[in-house]
């Protein structure tokens, strides 16, 4: 399970936590999660194991997927919360990162 997923620590992600059920506790009311301040997650070394890319993959989809697949799959995700939010191209995460 090498490399690391390549974050780039935008915080889209916390932005956008509405429909997770796993996250609904966390919701602001407005799709943001209640611990996300300052672009940072103020609970980030106590954070829900939904939010430890990782740790999902080990305990959930590690019999189903490559961890390589399951990055790529991540990434996609992140690339689209980042084009529909004006991300500049050259800040966004690379699809290619997950190879």
């Amino acid at each position: 399970m090498d490399p690391a997923f390549p974050c780039n620590q935008c915080g889209l992600c916390c932005q956008h936590i509405e429909g997770i059920e796993a996250l609904h506790h966390l919701d602001n009311g407005h799709g943001r999660c209640i611990h996300l301040q300052d672009g940072r997650c103020v609970i980030y070394m106590n954070r829900p194991e939904v939010c430890r890319v990782d740790e999902m993959y080990m305990k959930y989809f590690a019999m189903e997927i490559s961890w390589e697949s399951f990055i790529l799959e991540n990434l996609k995700v992140c690339k689209q919360l980042q084009e529909s939010h004006g991300v500049p191209e050259e800040k966004q995460v690379k699809l290619d990162a997950a190879t």
